[in-house]
């Protein structure tokens, strides 16, 4: 998986827990990447809980590591496990479910 940050909002003062980071998710399949984004508040609780180190928790746990006045500076930082391009993909398998779909 490879997580990369591509995108950050502050919000207006006093709402400092508050901060977005947008961010892309690719799993090295031909499926298009995930677009998501987290509030530093919410990439808190899930570093607290999780000692996991792929690619998601490695992103998160390095925005909730950054100072606030870095957190600009984390737009572009991407992060990598057993990211291989065009590799399979676990989201779509030979489950009753998926045998529609378009792999």
């Amino acid at each position: 998986m490879k997580a990369t940050i591509w995108g950050h909002t502050q919000l207006p003062e006093g709402h400092e827990e508050v901060h977005r980071f947008a961010f892309e998710l690719h799993d090295g399949s031909e499926a298009p990447p995930v677009r998501e984004s987290i509030s530093l508040r919410t990439a808190r609780v899930v570093v607290a809980h999780l000692q996991d180190g792929n690619a998601l928790i490695q992103m998160f746990r390095t925005i909730v590591n950054s100072k606030p006045t870095d957190y600009d500076h984390l737009v572009g930082q991407s992060f990598e496990d057993d990211f291989i391009e065009n590799g399979p993909s676990d989201r779509v398998d030979d489950a009753p479910g998926w045998q529609n779909a378009e792999r």
